[in-house]
């Protein structure tokens, strides 16, 4: 067999692909299996935005290579979407960059700013593609905790000196995968402290800015004089449900986006020009807040079924996820029980490795289906909760 690249030991299995490889065996064997681990939304894009893409589709033009950074309306349409939610102003031309989803480009934009050996600060828990700067470039990986009480924000006080100044990059992510947290301007204000005096490159990940159920998203844009530092990314995956087409944007310092621009025009070739037309769509005349009432309802569903299963906990205010504590502290072995009755849920050490007392549900799966897994879960919880014999 040939051999592979030493990185490969580093590399270990996508989680949420072991998860489906491991359903897809239960149901071929006859077994009924609820997912409630993976974040897939089962709700429709809007009609006018497939109708946009698919008028898109037809036009000849559109199958020919889209330009690199992406085309002029999407990026105008970011910009003004930037100047309606945050009041930030974003030049179209120099400073967004249109990228395949935001996952591929969470990860190449570290080839652009880290070298071997310099660190990255991943927030625990957090989304576990932040952790692949260190598997695959050769960086080091230092876990920032999210302090539970009183809002899963990052605990700096637990990162080593030393490791503060080497960080090259630091991730963030609010509204939270997976705690559904927000984080106040004042928060976000000491992050862009942090990073100018270490000149580190924060990297926030606003994937769910348009599923709040109470307050309100914050870009790090927002705080005064914080562009040079930052790099945020921008995606359709859950506001607009279209996951599936690949298309999210970049947006920042004229320089940084430049950098990372570089390295996404020579591992790709855009995003299909139809897919783009039907974003700008999207940005500029969809109505996210129609699933964001949609997944309100779930939410207030599932952390009331948590509650009849003697399981309380705060409802998020935002995402699409619940992050629940596993009764015994061990969410491993509770998702291992909970796969064994029939329903998948996201064990929390795929999170990070202090987050092993949790696991994730996700909201991304229609009604009936939570409450039935929610149902076969609560002998599951009662199991976790007994007693161990003498």
């Amino acid at each position: 067999m040939p051999r592979l690249a030493d990185r490969m030991a580093q590399l270990t299995p996508y989680v949420f692909q072991s998860i489906g490889w491991e359903m897809a065996r239960m149901r071929a064997r006859g077994a009924d299996v609820v997912d409630l681990g993976i974040s897939d939304p089962d709700l429709a894009p809007s009609p006018p935005v497939v109708a946009t893409l698919a008028a898109a589709a037809a036009h000849p033009n559109s199958h020919r290579y889209p330009p690199y950074r992406g085309s002029s309306r999407l990026r105008r349409a970011v910009a003004a979407w930037y100047r309606r939610h945050f009041d930030v102003e974003l030049d179209p031309e120099r400073e967004v960059w249109v990228t395949l989803g935001s996952k591929e480009a969470l990860v190449h934009l570290t080839l652009a700013l880290v070298n071997p050996g310099d660190v990255v600060l991943v927030p625990d828990p957090g989304y576990p593609s932040y952790r692949m700067a260190g598997a695959l470039f050769g960086a080091a990986t230092v876990d920032v905790p999210l302090s539970p009480a009183p809002h899963f924000l990052p605990d700096l006080s637990q990162v080593a000196a030393r490791d503060a100044a080497r960080a090259r990059v630091w991730y963030v992510n609010y509204p939270n995968n997976p705690t559904g947290a927000l984080a106040p301007p004042a928060a976000m204000a000491d992050w862009v402290a942090f990073c100018r005096q270490h000149d580190t490159v924060l990297v926030s990940d606003l994937a769910y800015a348009e599923l709040v159920y109470e307050g309100r998203a914050t870009s790090v844009l927002q705080v005064p004089g914080a562009k040079p530092w930052v790099l945020e990314s921008l995606t359709w995956s859950k506001g607009h449900s279209l996951q599936g087409w690949r298309v999210g944007a970049l947006v920042g310092s004229a320089e940084l986006i430049e950098a990372v621009g570089r390295v996404e025009a020579n591992v790709n070739a855009g995003v299909f020009l139809a897919i783009q037309e039907a974003a700008a769509e999207a940005l500029t005349h969809d109505h996210p807040e129609v699933l964001a009432r949609r997944y309100r309802t779930r939410r207030d569903l599932v952390v009331a079924g948590l509650a009849q299963a003697g399981i309380r906990i705060p409802a998020p205010p935002g995402a699409v996820y619940c992050w629940v504590p596993a009764p015994g502290g061990d969410g491993d072995a509770l998702a291992r029980a909970a796969l064994a009755a029939g329903v998948a849920v996201a064990p929390g050490s795929a999170f990070g490795p202090a987050s092993g007392g949790y696991v994730r549900l996700s909201l991304t799966h229609p009604e009936a289906v939570l409450a039935r897994g929610l149902e076969r879960l609560r002998p599951v919880w009662a199991e976790a909760r007994a007693p161990s014999p003498p």
